[in-house]
């Protein structure tokens, strides 16, 4: 049997062929490369989960505010707002929970790299509100819990090894746009979808990230990054709804992929995390940069 995989297609050929769900084949193919048992992999995954739950705690504890100052306890400001034009308490609490861990990793905080530590936010914070607002029953011991996370990987694997999950190499695309993505997966796989819809809302949130530059200001992993985990959040609800109302990606999944590495390959160097473009060729952006360099 192999364990090796470049699509979705082959993913769930794979699976199948294992005669195991994707969730519990992504375990069982890091316990073989591991040399360890599902088990261990299973206490490993609810390890990393319970440290994403308590970034989060983190950012909401208390406002974080970086050295730089770029980032300043956005995901507070949200979480006390008292007035809100949106409020169903899942979006709520999805683009805050984003936030809060985000700007715990732009302040030097413990977070997942869920892909990259400049998209950290995304799908702890889709699926934690998705439990906080749904499914209070649910925790980092729960099966069902870590089968999310373990689809949302899934996703993360096959733009990885099709594509590029750096942003110095395909753009935020590749960061952000791949976190939306594993988000929107991991969530429809919570809420109770198909493997297939799951990769529905992937190719939908996904395709709508296409060409997003990674242009750090001063080249900190602070803006846009921190902001951008809260709208990857809110693209990745987009997906979801989309896919449970009915409505199909008319690209596939895998063609979404190919087309983002096209995009990334063909991306000047000054819109690839060079910090040379951009926001960060901006004037505020410059002066930021200014300011860090006189100390």
């Amino acid at each position: 049997m192999s364990w090796l995989f470049t699509t979705a297609a082959e993913l769930l050929e794979r699976a199948s062929e294992a005669k195991l769900s994707v969730p519990d084949f992504i375990v069982a193919r890091e316990a073989f490369y591991s040399s360890q048992s599902p088990e261990a992999i299973r206490t490993e995954v609810a390890r990393r989960i319970r440290i994403t739950r308590q970034s989060l705690d983190q950012g909401l504890s208390k406002p974080q505010h970086s050295f730089s100052g770029l980032t300043s306890g956005a995901a507070a400001k949200l979480a006390a707002a008292p007035r809100l034009t949106l409020s169903d308490p899942l979006f709520r609490l999805a683009l805050t929970y984003s936030l809060a861990v985000n700007e715990v990793n732009a302040c030097g905080g413990k977070i997942v790299a869920f892909p990259t530590a400049g998209s950290s936010g995304v799908v702890p914070g889709v699926l934690w509100a998705y439990r906080d607002a749904r499914r209070k029953d649910l925790d980092a011991e729960s099966r069902e819990f870590q089968d999310a996370y373990m689809v949302a990987a899934g996703i993360g694997m096959v733009i990885a090894n099709r594509a590029t999950l750096a942003g110095a190499a395909g753009g935020c695309q590749a960061e952000c746009g791949a976190a939306a993505a594993m988000a929107a997966a991991g969530l429809l796989s919570l809420a109770g979808a198909s493997i297939a819809d799951s990769f529905e809302g992937a190719a939908l949130s996904l395709k709508n990230c296409l060409g997003l530059a990674c242009d750090p200001v001063a080249g900190l992993v602070e803006v846009p990054c921190v902001k951008r985990n809260a709208f990857m959040a809110a693209n990745a609800l987009t997906a979801v709804t989309l896919v449970e109302a009915g409505v199909k990606s008319t690209i596939p999944f895998d063609e979404v992929v190919s087309a983002m590495k096209a995009i990334g390959d063909s991306m000047p160097a000054a819109l690839r995390e060079s910090a040379l473009g951009g926001l960060a060729a901006s004037p505020t952006g410059l002066s930021y940069k200014e300011k860090l360099a006189r100390g």
